[in-house]
């Protein structure tokens, strides 16, 4: 059992129940939305909470990451989604648009924590989420079975088997970033000159991509757990 220390302990629907198998591995997911409390006003009328929640300003965090969240699709009969030691973190957002920085950050620091409590290695078995294209799906998702169940590590929504949700969309930048991040025990970022960090902290994106219309993923929170 594992409570985040830095979080703040927010409840919903409480877990979907004990894990089954798999090594663990963290999921990012989007809200698609902008506000964390409509995000969990979701979770409460669909049943859907992730672990974790993060916005800007705070990590929400309503399951104990030693049992089962809800945010996954879960097919009666196939492999396990949700009960396979899959830590779940939705990012207050789009899949279809530039992530806040400030978010992304809180997200690396927690990610951090998860991996340190539950023995995540830091990569990406899938490969990296792909980027949307014009604020929209690219395509092309590796959601291998073999992989998920077998592996440990990062991985999006878009890698999950019997998902079809294409989130969380990072760029490859916001990707490298939040594998790349240190933390103090106060939560200050420590190794700035980190190639994929400076990079990521010093780039403005264009206001052309910041301007693009994203692809809503509307059925989001419509999980159908069996």
């Amino acid at each position: 059992m594992a409570s985040c220390p830095f979080a703040t302990q927010r409840p919903i629907s409480g877990p979907s129940g004990a894990y089954v198998g798999g090594p663990f591995k963290i999921v990012h997911h989007t809200t698609e939305g902008g506000s964390a409390q409509a995000a969990m006003d979701a979770y409460a009328a669909k049943k859907a909470d992730p672990h974790f929640t993060v916005d800007g300003a705070k990590i929400y965090q309503h399951i104990d990451t030693g049992l089962g969240a809800r945010a996954l699709r879960n097919a009666e009969r196939g492999v396990q989604t949700n009960h396979d030691s899959a830590v779940q973190i939705e990012v207050v957002g789009f899949a279809g648009k530039v992530k806040n920085r400030a978010t992304l950050i809180k997200v690396a620091r927690l990610c951090r924590w998860i991996e340190q409590a539950h023995g995540v290695p830091r990569v990406w078995p899938s490969g990296p989420p792909k980027p949307a294209k014009n604020g929209g799906d690219s395509g092309g998702h590796n959601r291998g079975m073999a992989t998920w169940d077998a592996t440990g590590g990062h991985y999006g929504h878009c890698h999950v088997p019997e998902n079809t949700h294409w989130d969380p969309a990072y760029s490859a930048m916001e990707s490298a970033f939040v594998l790349a991040a240190e933390f103090d025990a106060a939560g200050v970022l420590t190794n700035r000159d980190h190639p994929a960090v400076k990079a990521y902290l010093d780039y403005t994106p264009p206001p052309g991509l910041k301007a693009v219309k994203p692809q809503v993923i509307t059925d989001h929170f419509d999980v159908g757990e069996s």
